[in-house]
């Protein structure tokens, strides 16, 4: 993979109440784009994404995997974040160090719990974003019911870029809206819209038209004057329109089927904000607040949002990088614990797969083995020129259990595996009750503590039981 600068990149992540269609839609875009050779599957535990030896056995998303996708000359940081309301920690930092969402919606379930959840997020971080309705080949799919439901609670106009051609088993592609083309299939196939269509795609098409003149005050007097726009203009007045949160276009796919697949890679490269397109981030530094302009040529900003220990490769540290290139063979300043780091070598991740390049410019998202104190949430940054990032708030804990070695060797790695545990995911916590001589773990459910469990037990083979804890 080569390198991409600033401009070339865009980082979306993929929200949704659980089993919307995330995994796979990224299964697709990998596929489409000739990364893969073949389309995984959930059930099978061939995705991409979903490799962790846990997600394969229950079959749902635990943590927010980065997904590269080229495309255009383009990089696409793909974040597939889990659904499930136990796991939310994952999505907050995954939506914490991206540029935009891409909210999917189930054609049959509509707007859901998760999907709730997933859109405060969004709100809180500012996040432009994009509206997904997905699984549309499915029996009962319903593209109207399954937009009103998205409707009836943002309080942001919606405004569809693509519409579907046909439902449920006859849906075969969408109709795009810029290029007013119909796209069967992946999209590669364009042809003309069929003749029961085009009535309603004329109309959808100028409030698409009027709501991109609506992006720049040029574009409204050239739109009032001639009434009508270039499809250059109006890609451009929607990306304004986009960034600044206005509205938030609609589109359409069946991502198992690989159905719509390169007329929404299109949207995301044309409409996406690319990383220099956002407000410059916060940062604190010796004199006080700064902000990061995302540029190569500016002081080194890089915010580590997750970590991950494995047994055979050791310690993963993925971050983002705000300003700066993190640079192979280098040195780097860990402001929080006040250490210097050494920089090996730096990848890209793909799921599990770490692919080797020489620099992470501004904007992308890397990782870097074996760095030995720094944690999530911490920044990496110059010694000469220490910035701390600002950490996202994460929920309190909602469930807790009494934790118990299964022998006595166990005893002994208690307490390292579940400090690591916690550094690893900021949602879990752990204290000594000493009113009760118990070690107490806490979680956001019960889920999210079997989960620790059986990672404590693969990761560091620290084998435990559970049991409800005492009332001191």
């Amino acid at each position: 993979m080569k390198e991409y600068s600033t401009e070339a990149i865009r980082n979306v992540a993929l929200v949704s109440h659980s089993s919307a269609g995330k995994t796979m839609l990224s299964e697709a875009f990998l596929h489409f784009t000739a990364a893969t050779t073949r389309l995984g599957k959930i059930e099978d535990g061939t995705t991409i994404s979903d490799y962790d030896d846990e997600e394969k056995r229950r079959g749902i998303s635990l943590y927010s995997s980065v997904i590269p996708v080229e495309y255009r000359d383009h990089k696409i940081n793909l974040l597939d974040t889990p659904g499930y309301n136990e796991f939310i920690g994952e999505m907050i930092s995954g939506l914490h160090i991206t540029d935009c969402a891409m909210v999917i919606i189930d054609s049959v379930s509509g707007f859901e719990v998760g999907t709730e959840i997933a859109w405060q997020y969004c709100d809180k971080f500012k996040l432009p974003r994009f509206v997904l309705i997905n699984k549309m080949d499915r029996e009962n799919a319903n593209f109207q019911k399954a937009m009103d439901s998205v409707s009836s609670y943002s309080t942001t106009r919606l405004i569809p870029v693509q519409l579907p051609w046909g439902e449920k088993h006859n849906f075969q592609g969408v109709i795009d809206l810029l290029t007013m083309k119909a796209y069967k299939g992946d999209g590669k196939t364009v042809v003309d819209i069929p003749d029961e269509l085009k009535a309603d795609a004329d109309a959808a098409h100028m409030s698409l038209v009027e709501a991109a003149a609506e992006g720049e005050d040029a574009l409204l007097e050239k739109y009032l004057e001639t009434g009508e726009l270039s499809t250059e203009e109006i890609l451009k007045g929607l990306k304004i329109a986009v960034v600044s949160g206005s509205f938030i276009p609609v589109f359409v796919s069946a991502a198992s089927a690989e159905i719509g697949i390169q007329p929404l890679l299109d949207a995301i490269i044309d409409l996406a904000p690319s990383p220099k397109d956002v407000p410059p981030h916060t940062a604190q530094g010796p004199a006080g607040d700064e902000l990061l302009d995302q540029y190569d040529a500016g002081p080194l900003a890089a915010y580590v949002w997750k970590t991950t220990a494995d047994p055979f490769v050791g310690k993963q540290t993925y971050f983002r990088v705000y300003s700066g290139v993190v640079k192979a063979d280098s040195r780097v300043w860990n402001q929080a614990h006040a250490v210097e780091e050494r920089v090996g070598s730096v990848y890209i991740p793909r799921g599990n797969e770490n692919i080797g390049i020489k620099n992470v410019h501004s904007g992308d998202i890397g990782t870097v083995p074996k760095l030995s104190d720094t944690s999530t949430g911490n920044t990496i940054c110059d010694r000469s020129h220490p910035l701390t990032m600002p950490i996202p708030e994460y929920p309190h804990a909602l469930y807790q259990v009494a934790i118990f070695p299964k022998t006595q060797a166990d005893s002994t790695k208690i307490s390292p595996s579940l400090t690591r545990l916690c550094e690893e995911d900021m949602t879990l916590s752990w204290f000594n009750q000493p009113a009760t001589l118990q070690t107490i773990l806490q979680g956001m459910g019960d889920q999210h503590i079997d989960v620790a469990i059986r990672r404590a037990e693969a990761k560091f083979q620290v084998n435990l039981v559970t049991e409800i804890p005492k009332v001191p």
